[in-house]
């Protein structure tokens, strides 16, 4: 029940953050306060909405143990949802939101990291490991076979 009441309350929000933004960027942004040509993508508020929530669940919180943006209702976590619907309103692109929370927060505020010179280890590691698990079974497997042949040659004298 308890985790039902929880997805209820994260639903409700994220569709009252959603429409609050959504009226807020009508009284914002009037004709005669917007440019007369910019290059910066102009989002539908289906697009918005789909578009946020994708790049919330691709950011972490930065209070919250191993929870994105979108699963967390800490007080940052609101914010930083805002900031995400706000950007959007303004045409920025999901690259530039992303940069700039990693230009404010770290590169630990993704939540997968980059492929880097700090962060290769995190992607070698397991294939690396993996490598040698392969490498050790196929190293027993033909000590088995070798056995097994040498053990046959034996007793047939």
């Amino acid at each position: 029940m308890k985790s039902q009441l929880t997805l209820c309350q994260r639903v409700t929000f994220n569709c009252l953050l959603w429409l609050g933004l959504s009226v807020f960027s009508a009284n914002a942004a009037t004709p005669s306060s917007l440019p007369a040509s910019t290059s910066a993508p102009v989002y539908s508020q289906a697009e918005i909405k789909a578009l946020g929530f994708d790049i919330a669940k691709s950011l972490r919180c930065p209070m919250s143990a191993n929870q994105n943006l979108l699963d967390s209702q800490t007080k940052i976590a609101n914010e930083l949802k805002a900031e995400i619907f706000l950007q959007l309103e303004q045409g920025k692109r999901k690259s530039e939101i992303i940069d700039f929370m990693v230009a404010r927060y770290g590169q630990q505020i993704r939540y997968m990291p980059t492929f880097a010179a700090g962060t290769f280890v995190l992607y070698l590691f397991p294939l690396g490991l993996l490598l040698l698990v392969f490498a050790w079974g196929f190293k027993q497997h033909q000590s088995t076979k070798t056995h097994k042949i040498s053990n046959m040659d034996t007793h047939h004298d």
